[in-house]
């Protein structure tokens, strides 16, 4: 049967009427019991346990109310709950806590700080430890502009054990110190955050950071590896550099392409780096120059990487490895002169290494390309002689000679390729030593002929006439030879084999006679290629040989004036249109062409 509400309580009221409060207590209960949300019964009947001085149960009935505003929001009628049972039970410890959160939630922070204390003391008084520190834990809680508090708390969950929480309370620490401008505190907090958690690589990145920041790297080496720089351009330079000057020279070449690849523009400042350790660690120093000229190759930026790599050399005169990775440059990049002045760096550098094999494949290539330079005569020689070959002259004259061939002639080879020619080189077989006669009998003298005996036509020439002789005939050859490379270049031009046509024209511009007509035509190939640094490359060298024709002199000009400007060289553009003009007067387009380059050049 439902109970009557209305009924019950006005028994319950007739009966502390009657001054039967235990009668009425039961009454109330009965309701309580039955509508256990009805507050204000539930009120009432605490106040009743209070007049029959219950005071648990009294606390019990105001304590269920307060929970229950408490969670729905309603702080201040909470807060008068759980003060009545403060009243009644002064120590009351979930009051005072419950008090402590309503009283930071309203802002009141100096209540919220006297209630965890009052509670704390309590603790520490009848020996509860740990239930002492989770006040102080509390504490840190309360008020973020509190950072003694805020420290206490998380040290002291470090020192419980419970690294990852106290972790995480400084990373917070560190974030609020960090937007309050307090720099070196806000650091300290994190330091602390790492050493707690090493694998919070969101710290250890930002100690990175900051201490790359602030130039000190022997701090970040603390902080930094692969992990934490990430794809952060700044701290993989700094971790580049670190692992460069630690000698952990393969850590960095995987370093150096991830973050060039990220921002290729960064590759001058790996450069930089470079020459920061070209004085002390060469070898370091390349690393750097390595990953940057990669990076300029696979953009076909070729000039650009030959020239940080001519920097290094000049920095540091012959380092063989950076001699080796400019001619594979030139060689990708067609640089032909740079690639010869290089080749012969190589071959200095290898006779100053003892390395006699090796400087033989080069110098040997630089006297068949241009025997007439006595430098590439001496270096052969010296490498003949540093391989104990006897009578190198008589060597060098065969092979200018003709009756010995050259081991390497003019060649864009792969600079992987020398070690197998110089083992090559090595195994040709020096020239037999003359055959040992035996005395002859003794004859009668007889007195000398007229005519001095011939030469045998066996002996080889002396090196200076067979040099001579080969000079006299260069001119003659070399231009038959350059004049059918010229030709076959146009049938392979014809054919469509670029590449093929592109090597028949290259080998035909060695030579003055022919450089005009293969220069510009490998220009104009170049240019339809979309290559414009290439075209502008051999155009250049084109317009520096004397042309066949007036006309043939104008179209090249004109055509290197169109792929200047549109390879945004405006200036040199003009420079080039203004010529013509000058010689011409007039020329298909160009006078507006330098209308209107004048007006880019001026801003108009």
């Amino acid at each position: 049967m439902a109970l009557d509400r209305e009924d019950t309580l006005k028994k319950a009221e007739k009966l502390l009427r009657q001054g039967r409060l235990d009668g009425a207590i039961v009454e109330y209960v009965r309701v309580v019991e039955d509508q256990p949300r009805d507050w204000n019964t539930a009120n009432a009947l605490g106040d009743l346990y209070v007049r029959a001085n219950q005071a648990d149960k009294a606390a019990a009935q105001y304590g269920r109310i307060a929970d229950h505003f408490f969670k729905e929001g309603f702080y201040s009628k909470a807060a008068a709950l759980y003060k009545k049972i403060l009243k009644i039970i002064p120590d009351h410890e979930p009051s005072q806590l419950n008090l402590a959160d309503i009283s930071a939630k309203q802002g009141l922070l100096a209540d919220a700080k006297a209630y965890l204390a009052a509670v704390g003391a309590k603790r520490r008084a009848r020996g509860d430890r740990r239930g002492a520190d989770d006040i102080v834990i509390k504490q840190g809680e309360i008020d973020p502009a509190d950072v003694d508090a805020r420290t206490t708390a998380a040290r002291l969950l470090a020192e419980r054990g419970d690294a990852a929480l106290a972790a995480a309370r400084f990373r917070e620490l560190s974030a609020d110190l960090q937007e309050k401008g307090r720099t070196d505190d806000a650091l300290s907090a994190l330091r602390e955050a790492a050493r707690l958690d090493p694998s919070d690589v969101q710290s250890r990145a930002a100690l990175a950071k900051a201490a790359v920041a602030a130039g000190d790297l022997d701090t970040a080496r603390g902080f930094l590896d692969r992990g934490t720089a990430g794809d952060d351009p700044s701290l993989l330079v700094a971790l580049a550099d670190i692992e460069l000057r630690s000698g952990n020279l393969d850590h960095a070449r995987e370093i150096l392409p991830k973050l060039l690849a990220l921002n290729r523009d960064l590759r001058h400042g790996v450069v930089e780096l470079a020459w920061s350790l070209s004085s002390a660690n060469p070898d370091a120093a390349f690393v750097c120059v390595d990953a940057a000229v990669d990076a300029s190759r696979a953009a076909d930026e070729y000039d650009e990487a030959a020239s940080v790599l001519q920097e290094f050399v000049t920095r540091q005169p012959g380092h063989v490895p950076t001699l080796l990775k400019l001619v594979e440059v030139c060689v990708a990049g067609g640089l032909e002169t740079v690639m010869y002045e290089a080749q012969s760096q190589l071959a200095d550098a290898y006779l100053a290494g003892g390395k006699g094999a090796e400087a033989r494949v080069i110098a040997e290539g630089l006297v068949a390309r241009e025997p007439w330079e006595g430098a590439h005569i001496e270096r052969f020689r010296r490498a003949l002689v540093l391989l104990r070959v006897s009578e190198p002259d008589t060597v060098i004259a065969e092979r200018l000679s003709g009756e010995t061939p050259f081991v390497a002639t003019d060649y864009f080879a792969d600079p992987a390729d020398v070690a197998a020619a110089a083992v090559a080189a090595a195994a040709i077989p020096e020239p037999p030593p003359p055959p040992v006669e035996p005395p002859p009998a003794a004859v009668e003298v007889q007195p000398p002929e007229a005519t001095p005996p011939a030469a045998p036509a066996s002996n080889p020439q002396s090196l200076d006439e067979v040099f001579t002789g080969f000079r006299k005939q260069a001119g003659e050859d070399g231009q038959d030879e350059a004049l059918e490379e010229l030709k076959l270049g146009q049938t392979y031009l014809e054919m469509g084999m670029i590449d093929d046509a592109a090597a028949a024209l290259k080998n035909a511009a060695r030579l003055p006679r022919q450089r005009f007509e293969a220069a510009s035509k490998l220009a104009r190939l170049y240019k339809g290629q979309g290559q414009l640094t290439h075209a502008l490359e051999w155009f250049e060298r084109a317009a520096e040989a004397p042309a066949p024709s007036a006309d043939e002199g104008h179209a090249l000009l004109y055509d290197l004036g169109v792929a200047l400007e549109e390879s945004g060289e405006t200036a040199r553009a003009l420079a080039v249109f203004l010529e013509l003009l000058a010689d011409t007067g007039e020329y298909r387009d160009v006078s507006d062409r330098a209308e209107r380059l004048t007006r880019v050049q001026t801003g108009g």
